[in-house]
């Protein structure tokens, strides 16, 4: 059996979470990986929107993960955990700190943070695009606090983030495409010059193609922070995994 990966959507949105396995599964097809999908329970808000709500959505999903070894999503069944939440989420940091103290070998990602390592390494202009406006300041204070390299800092790469003045669950939504993509074009390519676009919100799973293709002349590489997310989670799982090996 290869690697095994819980995918955890922290809102009790279900349709997200058949939403992010689409797309998971069309990109990710043939990976020596089995992929599990976690959904927040009822206590858990249907959709993140800011700090209350992350912090909700925490304390919903921690205990179901944790505290039950016979669970099909207790975490030590897993070599790699990704946060599907674009955000610097409190279950990240949890995780991280349960395995480190259980001296589990279990990796455990967000969205936020694997995405804007990705760019310091490429080191290009690259800015947020989010859905409702209470991100914004979230995210920015998150991105400078915590995750940006001193090159990164010294090139002024970092650009911010910009609103779509849209809800979570409307970002997938047809309706709403040219008016997002209006939107990178005037804030994140023209105001902001970005040559990379993080599209920062599990929301925006699947859209990466289509903004590619509607930008194509533009040269503006989109981010899909589910595909990174997961890769850079598989390089981790792998380099672990040899590392095992070596020490057997």
């Amino acid at each position: 059996m290869g690697a095994r990966i819980l995918v955890v959507n922290p809102n009790s949105s279900n349709s997200m979470t058949v939403s992010l396995q689409e797309t998971i599964e069309k990109t990710f097809l043939g990976k020596a990986y089995e992929i599990s999908y976690f959904t927040g329970p009822s206590t858990s808000p249907p959709q993140i929107d800011g700090h209350e709500t992350s912090i909700q959505s925490m304390e919903a999903c921690y205990p179901l993960l944790v505290d039950d070894e016979e669970s099909v999503y207790f975490f030590q069944k897993f070599d790699g955990i990704l946060i599907a939440c674009f955000s610097d989420h409190p279950l990240v940091t949890r995780l991280k700190g349960v395995a480190a103290k259980k001296k589990s070998r279990v990796s455990v990602i967000g969205l936020l943070d694997s995405s804007v390592q990705y760019c310091n390494l490429i080191g290009k202009n690259f800015s947020i695009i989010t859905s409702n406006k209470e991100w914004i300041s979230i995210l920015n204070n998150s991105v400078k606090s915590k995750f940006l390299t001193r090159n990164t800092i010294d090139k002024n790469l970092w650009k911010g983030t910009v609103s779509t003045d849209l809800q979570v669950l409307d970002l997938h939504s047809p309706d709403n495409f040219q008016q997002i993509a209006d939107i990178i074009c005037d804030k994140n390519i023209r105001n902001l010059d970005s040559e990379i676009v993080i599209l920062g919100c599990a929301g925006f799973s699947g859209l990466q193609n289509k903004l590619a293709k509607k930008f194509e002349e533009d040269g503006v590489l989109f981010l899909d922070t589910i595909e990174i997310g997961l890769e850079i989670l598989m390089t981790m799982i792998k380099f672990i995994k040899s590392q095992k090996y070596i020490e057997t």
